[in-house]
């Protein structure tokens, strides 16, 4: 019976996050998309040039007919037998012992330098799709959950598992976002169903028996995505300085009397 009750829930749940989604993607416009106020003193970095990529030149035209080439009789100039003629000494390439001429001043010295890549951060996103990070992320999202069913609810772990994926809908909020997706963006705090406020609400739904599920799913989704933006801010310190946890910090250390140092 209990079963039949945490299909019939998981299924009215899964029509009506389908319907907020179509809602949000036809709402989806700069009047209602959020706005952040930026963190004081950040600055958002400027994007940096590639230094992999290369300029076209077109190739020059050239005549369908080559030109016709004309000979052109040459005189060999005339020197008078009274004026000598200088001899041009050849200078040795270096004295005894030397293996190369010194270089005079007006030589220029080629040197086979590779560009250096721009100042910017100190190492960007992982953008492989196997990457260690995007493995860990979401192993966490499907299949942990099956480890969570097992141990809290093993009478109806299945049912438990498919509700806990069901969770996954609160990623809609991101299509109030412009861009959809930032892989630098920490989405804890910044979207609404990831909002701090949201927090206390997943909690609540712990008392209610019926909905257990999905509170867990819910904030082991939260769970998953604090330990995406930890990894980010290990190797992006601009990501940290602009995310929503470290507006948190701030505002923690003002009300505990601390010192705030941007």
């Amino acid at each position: 019976m209990l079963t039949l009750l945490c299909l019939s829930v998981f299924r009215y749940l899964f029509y009506l996050c389908l319907a907020a989604s179509l809602v949000l993607t036809g709402c989806r416009s700069s009047a209602v998309v959020p706005k952040f106020p930026a963190t004081p003193g950040y600055h958002h970095p400027r994007l940096a040039q590639r230094v992999d990529s290369a300029t076209v030149v077109p190739a020059p035209a050239r005549p369908s007919t080559p030109p016709r080439r004309t000979k052109v009789a040459v005189q060999p100039p005339v020197v008078s037998p009274q004026v000598p003629v200088p001899r041009v000494e050849r200078k040795p390439a270096g004295e005894l012992g030397q293996r190369y001429a010194k270089a005079a001043p007006g030589d220029t010295v080629r040197r086979a330098t590779q560009p250096t890549p721009p100042r910017g951060l100190r190492r960007q996103f992982p953008t492989k799709l196997f990457s260690a990070q995007t493995l860990v992320h979401y192993s966490l999202h499907f299949l942990f959950p099956a480890v969570l069913a097992l141990v809290f609810f093993p009478a109806m772990w299945q049912a438990a598992y498919l509700m806990m994926l069901a969770t996954m809908l609160m990623d809609l909020d991101h299509l109030l976002a412009k861009p959809i997706f930032d892989p630098l963006r920490c989405s804890v705090g910044y979207h609404p169903l990831h909002s701090f406020y949201a927090f206390p609400v997943y909690a609540l739904l712990l008392l209610l028996p019926a909905l257990q599920p999905v509170a867990v799913g819910l904030l082991f989704h939260l769970f998953t995505d604090t330990v995406d933006c930890l990894w980010n801010f290990s190797h992006c310190n601009e990501c940290y300085l602009s995310s929503r946890i470290y507006a948190l910090r701030n505002r923690v250390k003002k009300l505990l009397g601390r010192e705030v140092v941007e």
